[in-house]
């Protein structure tokens, strides 16, 4: 194997690992959507962000659409989906998410498989989301990815995917530079890969590997992560007072790409175009 190729090889590994480590965490902070609202923690306050715009995309499609979850985590997404009244399906790398999500969606479709790699049909589904994933893989892997989900989408289907601004306002891409520096050794890298990307470079990847219609959506604008990292009750009092700001602010054209969550929306083209 080329240097590259095991040095991608090692990222990947790196992203299943963490997934298998955390796999506990993300579920007890799934669990406590409803007892505590989505203002308790940084990642749920997020997370809401985006829930809202994919319910508000996934309502174009007829009842019961296939929808896959590429990268479904603990299967919290899938079980939401499931619940809408979609035909969801999972696909998940790491094994301790995997076997969370088939436990919490029992009879759902979850299985072992990479979104470089989906184990699916040509043009199977209506739709594919892939939330928090593709920021995990190097760019070569993303473009697989790419390719890979517009392979299963049918012509017009949805793609909906979440990624990491490079010039985010809450400094984001600089603080894991300094982490990703520290956890370099001797046998290479420790740390999890983070890949940052702008809207104009996400939107031309997705042209140029046959998607259309692309849509970039920036959430959490303002730096509210870094108050919860400070201390959680400051978080939740600050995104109680400037979530509502936050939420105007985000959608005032140009800020896409300063916002800590950028979300790209993209429809596939024909069956062969890209």
């Amino acid at each position: 194997m080329s240097g590259a190729g095991a040095g991608e090889e090692r990222l990947r590994d790196l992203a299943i690992s963490k997934h298998d480590r955390e796999a506990s965490a993300f579920e007890e902070e799934y669990g406590s959507r409803e007892a505590s609202g989505h203002r308790s923690t940084a990642f749920l306050l997020g997370r809401e962000k985006i829930d809202r715009l994919l319910a508000d995309r996934l309502s174009d499609l007829p009842a019961g659409a296939r929808v896959l979850d590429a990268g479904c985590g603990t299967g919290h997404q899938v079980a939401d989906l499931v619940a809408a009244g979609y035909s969801a399906v999972g696909v998940e790398p790491a094994v301790e998410m995997r076997t969370r999500a088939g436990a919490l969606n029992p009879g759902v479709e979850v299985v072992d498989g990479s979104i470089t790699d989906l184990p699916f049909e040509d043009a199977s589904f209506d739709a594919v989301i892939a939330l928090e994933v593709l920021r995990y893989l190097p760019r070569s892997d993303n473009l697989a990815a790419y390719r890979e989900m517009r392979r299963i989408l049918r012509p017009g289907g949805l793609l909906f995917v979440t990624m990491v601004n490079r010039w985010a306002i809450d400094g984001y891409a600089l603080w894991e530079a300094v982490a990703s520096r520290r956890s370099i050794t001797a046998d290479g890298p420790t740390r999890a890969h983070c890949e940052f990307v702008t809207p104009g470079g996400a939107r031309r990847d997705l042209l140029e590997h046959g998607f259309r219609d692309v849509e970039t959506h920036g959430r959490l604008l303002l730096p509210l992560r870094w108050a919860y990292k400070v201390h959680l009750g400051l978080g939740r009092a600050a995104a109680a007072v400037l979530d509502p700001v936050d939420d105007l602010l985000s959608r005032v054209p140009g800020t896409a790409g300063l916002a800590g969550h950028l979300i790209v929306v993209a429809r596939a083209g024909d069956q062969g175009a890209g």
